[in-house]
């Protein structure tokens, strides 16, 4: 699907900054730039699926947001951009908030999330939902689909149409990767949006778990969720950062950031390839660069390299951190995605993580309304109601399995029903677990102790986000269970022409110096 010109004007590959240009000599206006993706989505969206549903005032608020131009007012350096949400962040508006399933549709949400309203103060268009992998893939978790939705159907790689798309912020990727859209927000759990960045080829920003309050986003995890950005380049991915963040009184996550951001936000950090002259990076050999399956795969693990040499060659300095990082083995599963094969049954993530869901699916479902009344055949009150739903619902959800796309059906509904919700001495041992390990495998990668015993700080810690049949990407279980920032920015592709993506770990508020880095290697 070529692009089109847009009023005449090329919009490929172009930059928030170029298009504040075109807005500001009289070449576009934000009505123009929205129809044009509005009508290219209606050419792709039979095909690709990467958008669930398109705001049917778009129009109105384009306009408006013109008039404010016209009469001296801009708002930010995002004034009149559209940009897609993914289906379970809220809009208070005529456009359904579902997370992709058919039995929230109809539902009412009884505000924007704190992030939209931050985007709308900022002058962006809403344009639309993304499609996204079925309730931020907490529906199944084997032999399903990924970027599957009821509600928005098979998300497609636009790279190659028969290849994973990774999930579960499946369209807010694609879209900007097949340039439905410029800019997109979606959701990370447990590499949400790490993942699909990656098999997108487009940067992918997941913040600091707090930094993006979640009020009004549809939960996974309250310890994990992460409200992240999509783009073309770091800069513009990290300017649709700065217009969401912040403290938010519904979100007491997001009181942590307080005198740990940068007054001025993170797209001041952006950079060229200059900066790397000097920069020291690690890269952890063990597990991560060694045994993972993408990197295994015929041809990957070259690619990689290449790129590390061009880093060298620009002025930095490598390490390969040979010694496996602070319990690696213990956390992190040794092929790909996912917790270490030998970790107890107890402290797997899925003792915390169902627990969490249910509690926040249920929080969720006693929050909407129903307009034209509750639904007669069953109240959704908790989550196990969803679950009935489901099944109840079968020719069109596929609950009970056995078939394409929900061969599992909806077994992580299911885990997460069984628990209750209770908070027993398990839970709590087995998040506290693992966060501990989690963060401690991070910091321990940044400190490198040379044979003469100096000890000095890393730069950046390098992690490639590359999958293979076998397994997903590893690059994100870690940061999550951290609640630690990263990011990923694409360098190659693999044999079946689907994206690969060099990743970046940082620690608790440091994505500016994930903005820094990432934008500094993506300029090679």
């Amino acid at each position: 699907f070529p692009l089109e010109p847009c009023n005449g004007v090329v919009i490929k590959d172009v930059t928030v900054a170029v298009l504040q240009e075109y807005f500001g000599n009289g070449q576009l206006t934000a009505e123009q730039l929205s129809q044009c993706y509005v009508d290219r989505i209606a050419k792709t969206n039979p095909f690709l699926h990467h958008v669930i549903e398109i705001n049917p005032d778009w129009q109105t608020i384009a306009q408006g947001l013109d008039s404010e131009r016209a009469n001296g007012t801009i708002r930010s350096p995002l004034h009149g951009i559209p940009i897609l949400v993914k289906d379970n962040i809220a809009t208070d508006d005529r456009m359904n908030t579902t997370d992709g399933n058919l039995a929230l549709l109809g539902s009412k949400v009884a505000d924007d999330a704190f992030v939209v309203k931050k985007l709308r103060a900022a002058g962006v268009v809403i344009l639309g939902h993304a499609n996204e992998s079925e309730d931020a893939d907490h529906r199944a978790v084997i032999d399903f689909s990924e970027g599957w939705s009821d509600r928005g159907g098979q998300c497609r790689n636009v790279w190659n149409g028969t290849q994973q798309t990774a999930g579960s912020s499946t369209g807010s990727a694609q879209a900007v990767a097949g340039y439905n859209i410029l800019l997109s927000v979606g959701t990370e759990t447990h590499g949400s949006v790490l993942h699909p960045a990656g098999h997108a080829g487009v940067v992918g920003l997941k913040p600091t778990v707090g930094l993006t309050s979640r009020d009004g986003v549809i939960p996974g995890s309250h310890n994990r969720d992460s409200v992240g950005t999509f783009a073309r380049n770091v800069h513009d991915a990290a300017l649709l950062l700065d217009a969401m963040y912040g403290v938010d009184e519904n979100d007491p996550w997001s009181v942590l950031q307080t005198g740990k951001t940068p007054p001025a936000g993170h797209a001041q950090f952006a950079t060229d390839s200059s900066a790397l002259s000097g920069a020291v990076f690690g890269i952890p050999y063990h597990i991560w660069w060694s045994t993972v399956a993408g990197i295994r795969a015929p041809g990957n693990e070259v690619k990689f390299l290449e790129r590390i040499e061009q880093l060298k060659q620009a002025g930095a300095t490598i390490i390969n951190i040979t010694e496996p990082l602070p319990y690696a083995d213990e956390i992190q599963n040794a092929y790909g995605w996912g917790d270490a094969a030998n970790t107890p049954y107890w402290l797997q993530s899925a003792r915390y993580l169902n627990v969490d869901l249910y509690n926040g699916y249920t929080e969720w479902l006693q929050k909407i309304s129903w307009p034209k009344g509750r639904r007669e055949e069953l109240p959704l009150e908790n989550l196990g109601d969803l679950v009935v739903w489901n099944n109840q619902n079968n020719d069109s959800t596929g609950a009970l399995g056995g078939a394409y796309p929900w061969k599992s059906g909806q077994d992580a509904l299911v885990a997460a029903v069984a628990t209750s919700g209770i908070r027993s001495d398990r839970y709590w041992t087995a998040l506290h677990w693992r966060q501990v390990r989690s963060e401690a495998c991070i910091n321990g990668a940044y400190i490198h102790t040379f044979p003469n015993g100096t000890t000095i700080t890393l730069d950046a810690v390098l992690i490639p986000n590359v999958a293979s049949a076998s397994s997903s990407s590893a690059m994100a279980s870690v940061p999550d269970a951290a609640q630690y920032p990263a990011i990923t920015i694409p360098i190659n592709v693999d044999g079946y022409n689907v994206p690969m993506g060099l990743g970046i770990w940082g620690t608790a508020y440091t994505e500016s110096m994930l903005v820094k880095w990432a934008s500094a290697m993506e300029s090679l």
